[in-house]
């Protein structure tokens, strides 16, 4: 028997998974711990990620959100002597207060970096369970996700996001679980864990499970008459009308009969006569299905917002940022050996070579990558987590299923990579550039400065920025000395995971107003006549996945990017 086919007994199998969940955590909880702490003065606290506690606020009636994780940190911090203040519940200002002070966020950090490192060990169950023959697939997808430095950095962030993916596939393998061993005790427990999946962040998905428990002649008789590539190539075929109804230049120009190509794609000599009715019908359901209200939220959203335009103003541009977005974030996921592989991981699936039954419980996940690749209006890459442990599973298939897996040196570069990825990637949270602009202050104590969002400045003479003061003969511009820009506030103006690639038109742009855009673009190329730039202080990466993406997009990190000191002319 071959070493990547080899069962290892019980007692090294529990060794096995407690290692990796240490090796998981370990990372996950010193950033958790040691983020933000000690950047003005000793005893300090600074917040980084302005979407941190978001539940916690969702929990005490001062956000609208899920508040199920939020819930469980506030009654751990309250355990550990940090209860909310009475009579808190519903005034936002003290809720937001509570929810970002330093004893809850270290309390919520912490949940999110034990959640994560957990995620790592459900990984390696479903891989075991997946993919039977190849055993060494489970253990590598669960290596690979310990080392992600995506999931790294999502791990120590106290958001719902990481807690949400580790319900979601613990669900899954309560349900693989039930399916494989036949275990009815287990199916009817399942309902109670797709609850916590879809309660941690509304990830309706995870209902798809259910599918696989449909009985496999049902299965047969709906796909009668179709090939393999049709059977993929319907469901696909489908998101893209859902997509077309999300866009809403799409909607504006009336294209509407343009759903009917749908049905060029069907083979009507070879389904069932039953299924003809059923196919005729996918267009006229996705339109009516696309106009509920509830439904257009969540795939269009609107054309304006808080911070000026909102998600559906990117019209067209909507499916070739999705499709960027999608192969750029697994790259920086799993590292170019991973992605590389995963097509062969992927091919394997196709020729049925695992657990195809079981493979079923997956669709959540599919019908997922198809939502966001064509549907999604929102497409922060934290939204992608979900993905991530299945594209790690399928990514170590296809390490096995190449020439490469029977070689000790090609697993270890496949492990050893992402790790270097990951060291790059987490060690900008560690030195993030806000720190080093606390040097910059203390040699301009007595300057009047204005700064962007996320710029997070030490206390003294600052005065929120914006563009309105730079307009005309920029007199309330002129008042200061200097501007701090933050990348997290003006890369609304550029090419990034919600604008996508395309950014010639301003009115396209998300999160921003066309006058806005054209100022940050104007002050940072050196062109405003009232602002000259001084100082950039830079996030610095080396992996060339990190590098690629700051070429297209700018930096990946969320809530850490360069910053731009430009002196005020006056």
């Amino acid at each position: 028997m071959s070493e990547a086919t080899a069962r290892p007994p019980l007692a090294r199998s529990l060794l096995l998974f407690g290692l990796l969940f240490l090796v998981a955590l370990l990372p996950r909880l010193y950033s958790a711990q040691t983020l933000g702490w000690h950047w003005d003065h000793p005893g300090s606290f600074t917040l980084v990620n302005f979407d941190e506690g978001g539940s916690c606020r969702a929990a005490l009636q001062g956000f609208d959100y899920t508040g199920f994780v939020g819930y469980q940190t506030i009654a751990v911090a309250s355990l550990l002597g940090n209860p909310p203040p009475p009579d808190v519940a519903g005034d936002e200002r003290a809720v937001k207060a509570y929810c970002h002070s330093p004893q809850h966020l270290l309390v919520a950090r912490s949940y999110s970096a034990v959640t994560g490192a957990l995620t790592t060990v459900v990984t390696v169950a479903l891989g075991l369970l997946l993919v039977p023959h190849l055993p060494a697939v489970g253990w590598t997808a669960g290596a690979l996700l310990a080392l992600s430095g995506f999931h790294l950095s999502e791990s120590h962030s106290g958001t719902a996001d990481v807690p949400s993916v580790f319900f979601i596939y613990l669900f899954a393998l309560i349900v693989v679980l039930a399916l494989a061993r036949r275990s009815g005790p287990l199916l009817v427990m399942s309902p109670a864990f797709l609850l916590f999946a879809v309660w941690a962040k509304y990830w309706v998905f995870a209902a798809l499970a259910y599918f696989a428990c449909l009985p496999s002649r049902l299965w047969e008789y709906l796909s009668a008459g179709l090939s393999r590539w049709q059977v993929i190539a319907l469901p696909v075929a489908a998101a893209m009308l859902f997509g077309l109804m999300s866009i809403s230049d799409f909607r504006s120009g009336g294209y509407y009969p343009a759903l009917a190509l749908f049905y060029l794609l069907v083979p009507w000599r070879r389904v069932r006569r039953p299924m003809i009715l059923f196919w005729l019908l996918v267009p006229p359901a996705v339109y009516l299905i696309s106009e509920i209200d509830v439904v257009t939220r969540f795939t269009l959203s609107g054309e304006a917002g808080r911070f000026g335009s909102g998600y559906a103003a990117i019209g067209w541009h909507k499916w070739p940022r999705n499709l960027l977005n999608l192969p750029l974030l697994l790259l920086v996921a799993l590292g170019l050996p991973a992605l590389a592989l995963l097509p062969l991981g992927v091919r394997a699936l196709l020729r049925g070579e695992g657990a195809v039954r079981l493979w079923c419980v997956m669709l959540p996940f599919f019908a997922f990558l198809l939502f966001m690749a064509f549907v999604s209006p929102i497409t922060y890459y934290r939204h992608y987590l979900p993905l991530v442990p299945l594209a790690a599973i399928l990514a170590a298939w296809g390490l096995y299923a190449s020439a490469a897996g029977g070689r000790r040196w090609a697993v270890l570069l496949f492990l050893a990579w992402p790790a270097v990825l990951a060291w790059d990637l987490v060690s900008d949270y560690h030195h993030d550039p806000r720190i080093a602009l606390r040097q910059w202050y203390a040699e301009h104590r007595d300057d009047h400065i204005f700064y962007s969002y996320y710029v997070n400045p030490p206390a003294g003479r600052n005065v929120l920025f914006w563009p309105e003061y730079a307009a005309g003969d920029a007199a309330q511009l002129r008042s200061g000395h200097y501007l701090v820009l933050s990348e997290n506030w003006y890369d609304t103006a550029y090419a990034n995971e919600l604008n996508g690639p395309l950014v010639h038109d301003l009115q396209r742009l998300i999160k921003t107003r066309p006058a806005y855009a054209a100022f940050y673009r104007q002050a940072l190329a050196g062109e405003h006549p009232y602002l000259v730039p001084v100082k950039t202080l830079r996030v610095n990466s080396f992996m060339p996945e990190l590098l690629l993406h700051r070429t297209l997009y700018g930096n990946f990190q969320l809530f850490v990017g360069d910053i731009h000191i430009l002196r005020i002319e006056r």
